[in-house]
Order: structure tokens, then sequence, then C-alpha cells
């Protein structure tokens, strides 16, 4: 099979790292068979550039690139396309992660879980407060994206 790079934005909370990395640990044990790589665009290692050498190092065949990534924003249309064309290894980049109908679901469990309404029955579950803050972008794709 191709490799999978799992692109993720990177951050300087540690946090972010700790969630990537739980994610591959879960991919890699639901497919043992599977390499799975893991690149930043930026603020953490390894960075996107640095892993796509290590794979023309081992001349693995082929990647495909998924970005950790709501929105069809600069790093998706620009950047990580930009890094895949440079690549010896040939590379694939899927689309972004949103919009998709599954995280609508996933980002409404989570609100009945903080307290939002259910609609099934009318109840609260808990109280709280719920955030959603997205960081924007100026590209209109993404804020398509964002809207639906």
């Amino acid at each position: 099979p191709p490799a999978l790079v799992v692109v993720a934005h990177g951050s300087r909370d540690p946090r972010a790292l700790t969630t990537v990395t739980a994610l591959l640990d879960r991919v890699r044990a639901l497919r043992p068979g599977l390499p799975v790589h893991l690149g930043h665009v930026e603020l953490n290692a390894p960075l996107l550039p640095d892993t796509l050498a290590a794979l023309d190092a081992r001349a693995t065949g082929r990647a495909v690139l998924v970005p950790l990534l709501f929105v069809r924003g600069h790093h998706v249309k620009r950047d990580i396309p930009a890094l895949a064309a440079g690549a010896r290894t040939p590379t694939r980049v899927a689309a972004p992660l949103g919009p998709h109908p599954l995280l609508v679901d996933a980002l409404h469990a989570r609100l009945t879980e903080a307290g939002w309404p259910d609609e099934a029955d009318g109840t609260t579950r808990r109280t709280g407060g719920v955030v959603l803050a997205w960081a924007g972008s100026r590209d209109p794709e993404a804020r398509a994206d964002t809207g639906r």
C-alpha cells in the first residue's frame, strides 16, 4: 500500500502534538500493514519536507498526504501540493477533512455532551459553555467550507 502521511498544521500548544500522535497510533492499530507517517506544515517536528525526504530516502513507492485540516485554505491549496510536487516519491494529496457530515455528527455529539439541548428528546445532559473557534482565512473557498 502507499504510505499514509498525515499532515497536521502544528501548534505551540504541546497538547496538539499529543492528540495527533494518539490519532496516528489509532490508525496504526486499525491498519497494522499500512505505513503511517506524520508531517507538520509548521511549528512542530517533523516538518512535512523532512517526512517527504525520509520517504524519498527509503524509496517507499507511493504516498498519500491527508491534511488534518478542515477547510480548503492556503496550506491545502498551495503549500501541501507544492511540497508533494517536489518529492521524488510519487505523491497524491487527499482533500482536507472538512467540511464532512461525519465531522458535523461528531461536533453535535460533543455539543450535546457539553450541555447543548438534544434535538431528539429535548433534554440537556450537562450545563456549561461551548466555544467553537476558527483561525479564519481570506480564502473564499475556506470561508465557504466554514459556512457549510
